[in-house]
């Protein structure tokens, strides 16, 4: 028989005043602190106890033992106090069992020991915080595997912790736990955008022209018919120019203000006035204006409601758009290898109801659009051969840019409240002066010299979530834009012109309905 131990002794001593251990079970019903052996017939019997580490029991033989032996004194130390009563302590987790016999040597009691955490302190922990949850935990080896029902998620993060807080690794805690609320979560987001642009532009631009030098008169002879003079109404002679008149020399000057931001004039109104000086009918100077003026006002609505449903604790994507190349790089032979680039409406969330109406909710929702702003422009590439020989031609091409709005955000919502959860507010004014140096710097009379193009961008974005704790339905109460549609034939087309035939809306049946109703005047 082992020769008992110090600590052994002092377990034993605390167990028999009844400090250390509370109730456990032999094959799941018997007292760790006081277990009775029942032999039943006359061969040996085989029962199994579950010890928690660093605790002791007490077994009580129907006869008297002599001996035991251990099969790993590491995990388990066994003292015989009496004949008939044993002190077993758990020193350490694992398995082993211990073999009990008579002064005869015959085999009494064949006792098969798991010694495992005490789980009991963590349990009552778990029930005294958390009355409503229903766990049970199952240590294996070093890890605690917990099972049972709570009643939402929040509850079931919450007794993780508390296990994780009771092993020395956080990993080596395994959650089985069932939520019984209800798992599935219906989000709507409302993506509204209002962009305002404004336009101005307002230009003069002036030209002239001078002659001067030796003039030299035209030279005119009367028009003759049949050699009688032509004459007018007025009796007068009808004379017709031989050699026009004109200076010695001739110059002209402009002004040309452009409109930078736009690059253009953008139309609206255009005008011009003029001036000119004759001298015997050849034209000796001229002066005029040419005037642009525009101002264009422009409203962009742009709303998005995408709507998806995931179960707690669960990712889903949504998208509405489409798809456009974009090259990552050339084969051996020149040709473009490209990739696809998601546009569109999109969504993607991963809900997490932690109690009763309060969801979490992990969000990223974007609006992209192509746009020709920030496109990427290839132009067309030779493709040569070892020698440097051109051997063919790569064209090129435009790739467009993508214009995004776009939230990432993590929020806690109740069911069925609202939240923005994105907003922008964005003005950007530009405003650009051309004109001839010096002269458009005079008072008043600069405005003649110049072109003024101004043009400011507004815009305001509101993103806004809303979710819902749903349930199944049947699929008689759901409806589709197109329940009740139908095609007109061709003569409803072209007699009528229509498209669709009329349609009854579901839900509209006109049974128990009549045509009593409100009657008398509406004032606004």
């Amino acid at each position: 028989m082992k020769a008992p131990s110090l600590h052994t002794l002092i377990a034993a001593g605390l167990l028999s005043l009844g400090l250390m251990y509370g109730p456990a079970t032999i094959a799941g019903e018997a007292s760790l602190r006081h277990v009775k052996i029942d032999i039943g017939g006359e061969g040996p019997t085989s029962q199994s106890i579950a010890l928690p580490l660093n605790k002791a029991a007490v077994i009580e033989l129907p006869i008297d033992a002599r001996d035991v032996l251990v099969s790993n004194p590491k995990i388990v130390d066994a003292v015989i106090r009496t004949p008939r009563r044993v002190y077993i302590l758990g020193i350490a987790q694992g398995q082993a069992n211990a073999f009990f016999f008579d002064a005869n040597g015959q085999q009494i009691l064949n006792l098969e020991i798991t010694v495992a955490q005490d789980v009991r302190g963590l349990q009552n922990t778990i029930a005294k915080l958390l009355p409503q949850a229903r766990v049970t935990i199952q240590p294996m080896g070093d890890n605690l595997i917990l099972s049972g029902t709570v009643p939402d998620a929040g509850t079931a993060d919450s007794v993780l912790k508390i296990a994780r807080q009771s092993v020395e690794k956080p990993e080596n805690v395994l959650s089985l736990l069932t939520i019984q609320g209800k798992g599935q979560v219906l989000l709507k987001v409302r993506v509204v955008e209002m962009q305002r642009t404004l336009v101005k532009q307002l230009g003069i631009n002036l030209s002239g022209s001078i002659s001067f030098g030796d003039f030299i008169a035209p030279v005119a002879k009367p028009l003759l018919e049949n050699g009688i003079p032509v004459l007018d109404q007025f009796g007068n002679a009808i004379f017709e120019t031989v050699t026009p008149g004109r200076f010695g020399s001739t110059g002209s000057f402009g002004t040309n203000n452009a409109f930078s931001l736009a690059g253009r004039a953008l139309g609206g109104t255009t005008g011009s006035l003029g001036y000119s000086n004759f001298r015997q009918g050849v034209q000796q100077s001229s002066i005029g204006a040419g005037i642009s003026a525009l101002e264009r006002v422009g409203l962009v609505r742009t709303l998005a409601e995408p709507n998806l449903t995931a179960i707690t604790g669960e990712s889903a994507n949504f998208l509405a758009g489409g798809e456009f190349p974009v090259p990552v790089g050339r084969d051996r032979n020149g040709n473009i290898t490209i990739e696809y680039k998601k546009f569109g409406v999109g969504l993607g969330f991963t809900p997490l109801v932690i109690s009763k109406g309060r969801i979490s909710l992990k969000i990223s929702t974007e609006v992209s659009e192509l746009t020709t702003t920030g496109a990427l422009q290839l132009s067309s590439q030779a493709v040569t051969d070892a020698d440097g020989r051109v051997i063919g031609t790569v064209d090129g091409l435009t790739l467009p840019a993508l214009n995004v709005r776009r939230a990432e955000t993590t929020v806690e919502l109740p069911s069925g409240g609202s939240m923005v959860i994105a907003g922008l507010i964005q003005e950007k004014t530009k405003q650009a002066l051309e004109g001839v140096p010096g002269a458009k710097d005079l008072p008043i009379l600069g405005a003649l010299f110049r072109s003024r193009d101004y043009q400011n961008d507004e815009t305001e974005l509101v993103i806004m979530v809303t979710p819902y704790l749903v349930d199944p339905t049947h699929k008689d109460n759901l409806a589709t834009p197109a329940d009740g549609f139908s095609m007109a034939s061709d003569l409803g087309t072209i007699l009528f012109g229509r498209l669709n035939k009329v349609y009854r809306a579901p839900g509209t049946k006109p049974t128990g309905k009549t045509w009593n109703g409100p009657v008398g005047y509406v004032l606004e």
